[in-house]
């Protein structure tokens, strides 16, 4: 014989069923999550590497400052160094050689390419009626040797004079006195003697700077 159970008795029975399905479900879900592997961490970016900075470029140097030009400014004093305006300096010297020929210097003049002396030139001599003063080498000297030769005349290559003549004029010596020297030497006939009556040796000193 079916014995009815009473109606809470049923609903009980359901909720107890109810229960367990419950349980049920929360232990698979549970065994869900331990079956599940841990979440895979989220990729760490390496640590950026210290790459060092690149080395900023080298400034230009400045371009160095063009060197100044040299000035060729004559200096006083300075050796070989020649006048580069002419210039006139009075004279009065004079030479006398032993057969009778007589030169007086009455003035220098020192230009850019040629030094012009002022002379007067005579002779007197009982034995010849003539000489010549510029027979052998003739030229102006300064102290450290260097020569101005003469400059010879067309009409008078020579420098003949006669016995009883007076010449006026101007010898030509082709270059310049360097500014620094203090005296020049005037040689007539280099190497004869000043008694000599065809070409009389003869020298005479010109002093430029007060002595």
């Amino acid at each position: 014989m079916i014995r009815k159970m009473p109606a809470r008795t049923a609903a009980c029975g359901r909720e107890q069923g109810g229960a367990v399905i419950c349980t049920l479900a929360l232990a698979m879900m549970l065994a869900a999550c331990q079956d599940k592997p841990a979440d895979t961490p989220a990729a760490v970016n390496p640590p950026a590497t210290n790459n060092p900075a690149p080395a900023p470029a080298p400034t230009p140097a400045p371009a160095p400052a063009p060197a100044p030009v040299a000035q060729l400014t004559p200096q006083a004093g300075a050796s070989g160094q020649v006048s580069t305006e002419p210039r006139k300096l009075p004279l009065s010297i004079q030479g006398v050689s032993a057969s009778g020929a007589t030169v007086r210097v009455k003035s220098i003049e020192i230009g850019t390419d040629a030094t012009v002396l002022d002379v007067s030139i005579s002779f007197s001599n009982r034995i010849t009626n003539s000489t010549m003063l510029a027979h052998l080498d003739t030229f102006l000297e300064d102290e450290n040797g260097a020569r101005l030769q003469i400059k010879r005349p067309e009409d008078n290559r020579n420098l003949t004079i006669h016995a009883g003549e007076t010449l006026n004029g101007q010898l030509v010596f082709m270059g310049v006195v360097p500014a620094s020297a203090r005296k020049m030497r005037l040689v007539f006939n280099e190497g004869n003697p000043d008694d000599n009556i065809v070409a009389p040796g003869l020298t005479v000193d010109l002093p430029l700077q007060g002595g």
